[in-house]
């Protein structure tokens, strides 16, 4: 027989799967915490390509002069390489769409910008300037919409357990008839 009395006994069994059970809540809400770090990181990212690909595009649209072009092509080409590790392969081939537009324009911008060019070509290089303007500009919100699925963080903060409980009680109300509202 033992000297110890009974309740200690059966304390001290209900303790080990206690602290088993608080060691596998804390591993899990720090596996939870890096998983959110990561998935931060490559929002942060992305979204880094994405304005890149914004500064580039206002660059393209606001800037006259030989070297419009060259210095867009540089800066999106510059996104698409980030681009192609962070994004399906939509995104990326949007960039260089983009960057071919870029580099067009930035030709009729310089075309334009020569003092001694012929009336017709002017003409020309005018109606291609301003059609690819237009074609970039347009561009911008096509690849804001492309980039919007991989940019959106669908991560949420987990709901204590009266928020889910709330919740539950107002969806089953819904579904309720007059009577028991």
């Amino acid at each position: 027989m033992s000297s110890v009395p009974a309740w200690i006994q059966i304390f001290q069994a209900l303790l080990t799967p206690a602290i088993a059970i608080a060691v596998g809540v804390v591993g899990f809400l720090q596996w939870r915490t890096a998983h959110q770090k990561v998935v931060l990181d490559v929002f942060d990212r992305r979204m880094k390509i994405f304005e890149e690909v914004h500064e580039a595009i206002s660059y393209v649209l606001q800037e006259h002069g030989n070297l419009v072009g060259h210095n867009a092509g540089r800066k999106l080409l510059h996104a698409w390489q980030g681009s192609r590790f962070l994004f399906g392969n939509d995104v990326p081939d949007m960039i260089l769409a983009i960057r071919k537009d870029a580099l067009k324009l930035g030709y009729y911008k310089g075309r334009l910008d020569r003092p001694r060019i012929p009336e017709s070509e002017r003409d020309t290089a005018a109606k291609e300037a301003e059609a690819l303007e237009t074609k970039v500009f347009e561009s911008a919100t096509t690849f804001s919409d492309l980039c919007v699925p991989y940019i959106r963080m669908d991560q949420k903060r987990v709901r204590t357990p009266m928020e889910w409980l709330k919740d539950r009680n107002r969806q089953r109300l819904s579904h309720a008839d007059d009577k028991q509202r």
